[in-house]
């Protein structure tokens, strides 16, 4: 059975995507920004709130952090890598997830430092 989650974005309805899509045991949640005030933060700050919304997404499914078992990080600026290590480490420290961090020239919205996509696994 297969579950859409919003976030009540607006942008979900414009784009037509799910801030996160349960199927079975397994969660995948979209790539995930800062919203404001947070986006006028710097990359750390804006990496704990998105992994805030990810972490809201992840409890509407029926999952938490701990469930995490990839992550997949895009930086407009990988200056800003230890930033965004920091939050990410913050978050899953216990857990350790794979993960994968990106440069990229740009993210939705163009404030955006770092954006945040998950996978989840409820089972073993």
């Amino acid at each position: 059975m297969r579950t859409n989650i919003s976030s009540g974005y607006a942008y979900e309805e414009t784009y037509g995507y799910s801030r996160a899509v349960r199927v079975g045991d397994q969660i995948f949640v979209s790539g995930t920004t800062a919203r404001a005030p947070h986006l006028d933060g710097d990359a750390y700050e804006q990496a704990q709130a998105a992994l805030a919304t990810v972490a809201d997404a992840l409890a509407q499914a029926g999952a938490s952090l701990e469930h995490v078992v990839r992550t997949v990080v895009y930086v407009r600026d990988m200056a800003d890598a230890d930033l965004v290590a920091r939050a990410h480490s913050e978050s899953f420290g216990d857990v350790r997830p794979a993960s994968t961090i990106v440069q990229v020239s740009a993210l939705t919205p163009a404030t955006a430092k770092v954006e945040i996509e998950v996978t989840a696994i409820l089972s073993d």
